[in-house]
């Protein structure tokens, strides 16, 4: 009888990994993630730097890398794994970079009149939450207590207090100190769709238009990235950053309800990311 046990527990468990998988991307770590940034900036040391702008309940740094003119008022934040499991923004935004440098006259453009600001790993856990069990997304100010849980074993759980959080906190600090133009914060399992709440109907108008132009030059489809564009919240960490005056939205990447394979990151998704990237960028100006 014992034996028969044996086959059943080691099914199970195949069973239960591959479910996780679907539900979990992590292409690579993030250790190997952030190690290419790092080469990406070390390769272009007049045009690439990084920083950290503070660290984990644990103690991990949370960095942000910078690209192009320091000067620049044309300012783009951009993030990923904020909730850490979501990294397709992550890898989308490193190709974004490495093509900033490929000599292409549009990339030239943007190194010399934007500052692009990426944090691709907002969260050091492989994990829907942080060290404390709080979703990030659910923590920011401005919007709190709206939606999420209440209850300390939801992955939904907001934490204890509006931006309760020292990587909320954080990201407010950048919010506050780089006068920022745009915010994007990235997520998957929910696209492709762009949401957006206070930002202004004009932008959005603008937006559309020019994600239409540049999927004619660099890929995408335009008709739908026209109608990607929703009102609503999209979450707490765009909110609060459009309290500070940044035009904000939340970009989920790849297809609803599950992760897209590496390859389709890393063609499809990357092509339809640097239009929307290159657009944002162009109204900076």
């Amino acid at each position: 009888m014992k034996k028969l046990w044996v086959p059943i527990i080691i099914l199970l468990v195949i069973v239960i990994a591959a479910s996780t998988v679907t539900v979990q991307a992590n292409y690579e770590t993030k250790t190997a993630l952030l190690s290419k940034f790092k080469t990406l900036v070390a390769a272009h040391p007049t045009q690439a730097s990084y920083v950290t702008i503070g660290y984990s309940p644990k103690g991990t740094a949370i960095l942000m890398f910078r690209f192009g003119n320091s000067s620049a008022s044309g300012r783009v934040l951009w993030d990923a794994q904020m909730h850490g499991t979501e990294d397709a923004g992550s890898e989308t935004a490193y190709l974004f970079c490495v093509w900033l440098f490929s000599g292409d006259s549009r990339a030239k453009y943007i190194l010399a009149h934007n500052y692009i600001l990426v944090i691709p790993v907002v969260d050091n856990l492989y994990s829907r939450t942080n060290e404390n069990h709080v979703n990030l997304n659910r923590n920011f100010p401005v919007g709190w207590g709206t939606t999420g849980s209440s209850s300390r074993t939801s992955d939904e759980y907001r934490g204890p207090s509006a931006g309760s959080e020292p990587t909320t906190k954080a990201l407010i600090n950048v919010f506050k100190n780089y006068k920022l133009k745009f915010y994007v914060n990235t997520h998957t399992l929910g696209g492709p769709v762009i949401y957006y709440s206070s930002t202004s109907s004009s932008i959005i108008t603008t937006l559309k238009s020019r994600l239409a132009t540049y999927s004619k030059t660099y890929g995408g489809n335009p008709t739908s990235t026209n109608s990607w564009c929703r009102l609503s919240s999209g979450g707490f960490a765009v909110t609060t950053a459009n309290s500070y005056g940044i035009y904000s939205f939340l970009w989920e990447i790849g297809p609803s309800g599950r992760n897209p394979s590496y390859s389709d990151v890393t063609g499809k998704y990357y092509k339809e990311t640097r239009c929307f990237l290159i657009a944002v960028c162009s109204m900076c100006g």
